[in-house]
């Protein structure tokens, strides 16, 4: 989880925030809208998963309160991950009393979050053709943003920006393609959505974590 969060904050260049058009925005993923809870999440998922009229096959295989939830949905794994902010800015950014806490796309960034909210969503299946993929999400979204390919010539990513920046704070999220090489060609198994706002969030937290964490070391090592 760590270094997915570190893949997310640190390791996408500039480009992804460079475009000004976009099709559509990516709000969400399927019934599950940026921000919403662990909780609320889970009941949508329990209930889809007991209702005697639902046509689909559904189960939460594993989870880990406000972090992570793991469904099978038809055969496919979908991976939910949840992001709450780190206790220890409890010290420089208190949860104002008596408020509820509010979805990060409506409020300010600065608010302690106590419960975890969904910012992305991984998507593991068998293999598929990663250009039957991307023709699929071309359909969709329209062309990627940037794609990578790496020194064998067949793995990589390509990546979906699909944001209204022109709002504040910026509306929507990435898709992320990930290639990889069979029988010397290009097949996917995975992709990644995850949400710019909340992404910038984390950054911001990640920010304000460590330099409270300097402040406190730096104080018990000099009294």
């Amino acid at each position: 989880m760590k270094k997915y969060l570190l893949f997310l904050l640190f390791c996408f260049p500039g480009y992804l925030f460079s475009q000004t058009e976009i099709p559509n925005t990516l709000d969400g993923f399927a019934e599950a809208s940026w921000g919403m809870t662990f909780e609320s999440i889970r009941e949508k998922f329990l209930s889809m998963a007991t209702n005697p009229e639902s046509k689909e096959k559904i189960e939460i295989l594993n989870e880990k309160k406000d972090v992570s939830l793991l469904i099978r949905r038809n055969g496919i794994l979908y991976l939910y991950r949840f992001y709450k902010t780190p206790e220890l800015l409890k010290e420089v950014r208190p949860k104002r009393e008596g408020q509820p806490e509010t979805d990060p796309t409506i409020d300010g960034q600065t608010e302690f979050r106590e419960n975890g909210i969904l910012f992305s969503v991984g998507v593991t299946f068998n293999l598929v053709p990663s250009d039957k993929i991307k023709e699929k999400l071309e359909k969709k979204y329209g062309k990627p943003r940037k794609e990578s390919i790496g020194d064998d010539k067949v793995s990589g990513a390509a990546i979906w920006e699909l944001v209204e920046r022109r709002e504040n704070p910026p509306r929507g999220g990435f898709a992320v393609v990930w290639r990889e090489g069979y029988k010397k060609l290009p097949y996917t198994r995975r992709i990644d959505y995850f949400s710019a706002n909340i992404r910038d969030v984390i950054a911001k937290d990640y920010v304000d974590f460590f330099s409270v964490q300097e402040t406190k070391t730096l104080r018990d090592l000099i009294p």
